[in-house]
């Protein structure tokens, strides 16, 4: 027979495991002198996390309001790489600060992971995401740095005191070569171990190689010309929900890839989402041998 006290227990582990923040609203005047606002993203400040930021990658609908819509379409791009660059760089929302820009708080959201958070405030808020004709399985690709944000904050939650022990500030490294590797996450395992991120959720084989090829390449230059005795490869395969050429494409560049890793004996991980990744990566952070 369940008590009462367990039934409210129950309960409190299960609300306890949600992500729960401010969100708010980003918002671009393309004229000053009109002063007309439209929606172009989601900004998401979760409880003991990082600010999380997404704006619009597809830009059909707003082509259709202007007369120069490649001039539009320019300016809306360089509107959301700004909100981004001011949002990743700076925790403080109230210096969330431009001419054309505004970022403007509107609640309280949660869910079970950031990316759902954002996701469901990008559908409901942000028209401007959808594109002008909807088709049925369109793709929209997860990049790399969406992967990271993502799974960073989720880590916040997972890892608790020991998050920065295992997710450095700057994700980045400069080797001796002068070039910037990306080793997000670390752990100490009979010496010091990095790993890094990859996305291979595109549609284009030229992408999908050249994120595949970067993988490898930070981490040979990681174990060879940098302090670090082992790395592993985190790899975001391609989603479902792809057409049914481009998918296979992608698969087959994918086993490929994961063919020669195993040749040179460099462990990895795939995850079918970015959740199922963050909980890869959040074990291998707290796994020892």
């Amino acid at each position: 027979m369940l008590h009462i006290d367990e039934l409210f227990d129950r309960r409190q582990v299960c609300t306890t495991s949600l992500v729960q923040g401010k969100w708010f609203r980003v918002q671009w005047t393309p004229d000053t002198a009109a002063g007309e606002r439209l929606n172009i993203g989601i900004a998401f400040m979760p409880k003991g996390g990082r600010p999380v930021i997404q704006t619009i990658d597809e830009f059909s609908r707003l082509r259709c309001f202007y007369d120069h819509p490649e001039r539009a379409e320019y300016h809306a791009k360089v509107a959301c790489r700004v909100a981004e660059v001011m949002v990743d760089s700076e925790p403080d929302p109230l210096k969330w600060v431009s001419p054309q820009l505004q970022i403007l708080e509107g609640g309280v959201a949660q869910g079970e992971s950031v990316s759902e958070v954002i996701d469901r405030l990008m559908v409901d808020l942000v028209p401007l995401s959808t594109p002008k004709v909807l088709r049925s399985g369109r793709h929209r690709p997860i990049s790399k740095k969406r992967a990271y944000q993502n799974i960073d904050v989720d880590l916040v939650f997972r890892l608790g005191a020991k998050y920065r022990d295992h997710v450095p500030k700057d994700p980045k490294i400069k080797t001796d070569l002068g070039i910037d590797i990306f080793l997000p996450f670390r752990r100490e395992d009979n010496g010091l171990e990095a790993a890094t991120l990859v996305s291979a959720d595109y549609v284009t084989v030229d992408r999908v190689q050249s994120e595949l090829f970067q993988g490898h390449r930070d981490i040979s230059l990681a174990t060879e010309r940098e302090k670090f005795h082992k790395g592993t490869v985190f790899i975001l395969r391609p989603s479902s929900d792809m057409q049914s050429k481009p998918l296979k494409v992608a698969e087959e560049k994918l086993t490929e890839f994961t063919r020669y890793l195993t040749s040179y004996g460099i462990p990895y991980q795939i995850g079918e989402t970015t959740g199922e990744l963050t909980e890869k990566v959040s074990k291998w952070c707290q796994q020892v041998a």
